[in-house]
């Protein structure tokens, strides 16, 4: 199932294409299968533009998805793409934002939401790509369809001639890289949500070799796999990154779809215990502390007490004593 994202102003203009003959007249039978508007398609569009404009600060509060299916998967039924609709929107949005999903083919439908929620508040639409891959693949395996992003080998990098001679020279009928790719991913799915140790197992029972690439600070960084059989000339075993067989299978995308913390995580990066204070910090702080929280005192002066300026000889003591008994003033100043 592929979902194809865009986004805009209003919902009139999105459901009367909806409702309308098409761009080469292909729309057959369209219908309403599923949302939260009850009516006739104009009656919801204008449910959801009136509810939307109760905040004109967003500029395009309409998310419009279109989710459509490989031909493998053959006709879906009506109640069949209501419960993927319903799901869809549920895990993309949760469960309080008007909505409404269009059926007018037999191979997709088309998903009107307003990101203004029924309580006012508005649903963010970041990273709304990333977080819409993991449901549809989720919805994908819950309901027995084909995975379109594997079929269209988007995600797998290419097997180059030579490898493809090495791999018949050894005898494979596929090459490594191929079977490896086809195994992991069975795998995967089928230890999803059940987290690492399930997946080790799958792999295990499937005959893969695989090792784990995890560095000094316990950091995991993804898995390395190989078969019995991948050998070089001189029988040493050759391995693949996961990166190599298929970019869905890098361990930041792979650590999603397992679903639960590695329990054996726990001895690799132990919590470090706070460090106690050192003296010398905890008695200056101690010290600053009690100062802040003192009153100022004027620090006294501890200078020996000596004769005032005016008892010495020969100085000009004007203010300490009366003028008329200041030394020099008379007639032969201070020689007198």
């Amino acid at each position: 199932m592929i979902a194809k994202v865009t986004k805009g102003k209003r919902a009139g203009g999105a459901l009367r294409y909806d409702f309308g003959p098409g761009h080469r007249e292909e729309h057959k039978d369209p219908r309403i299968v599923a949302g939260s508007v009850p009516g006739t398609p104009q009656q919801v569009a204008r449910i959801i533009d009136r509810h939307s404009r109760q905040r004109p600060d967003i500029a395009r509060p309409i998310w419009r998805c279109s989710l459509s299916l490989p031909d493998e998967d053959g006709v879906l039924t009506d109640a069949k793409w209501e419960q993927i609709a319903e799901e869809y929107v549920g895990q993309m949005w949760g469960a309080d934002v008007p909505w409404v999903a269009v059926r007018h083919g037999d191979d997709h439908i088309h998903l009107t939401v307003s990101r203004i929620r029924w309580s006012g508040e508005v649903a963010s639409d970041s990273f709304d790509y990333h977080r819409s891959r993991p449901i549809v693949r989720a919805l994908e395996r819950k309901h027995g369809l084909i995975n379109a992003e594997e079929r269209s080998n988007r995600l797998a990098p290419q097997v180059s001639g030579p490898e493809r001679a090495a791999a018949q020279r050894r005898g494979a009928q596929q090459p490594e890289r191929e079977q490896l790719r086809d195994l992991v991913r069975a795998a995967r799915d089928q230890s999803a949500g059940r987290g690492r140790l399930a997946f080790e197992q799958a792999l295990a029972e499937a005959g893969v070799a695989y090792r784990a690439n995890v560095a000094k600070t316990g950091r995991m960084a993804g898995y390395s796999f190989s078969l019995p059989s991948w050998t070089d000339s001189e029988g040493g075993q050759i391995w693949s990154s996961a990166s190599r067989l298929a970019r869905d299978l890098r361990w930041t995308q792979l650590n999603s779809d397992l679903g639960q913390p590695d329990p054996r995580i726990a001895w690799a990066k132990p919590a470090r215990a706070p460090e106690p204070e050192a003296p010398a910090a905890r008695s200056r702080a101690t010290i600053a502390g009690a100062k802040s929280t003192t009153s100022t005192r004027t620090t006294p002066d501890r200078r020996k007490p000596g004769p005032s300026a005016a008892a010495l000889p020969g100085h000009h003591g004007y203010g300490r004593q009366p003028y008329g008994q200041q030394p020099g003033r008379g007639r032969g100043g201070l020689g007198r």
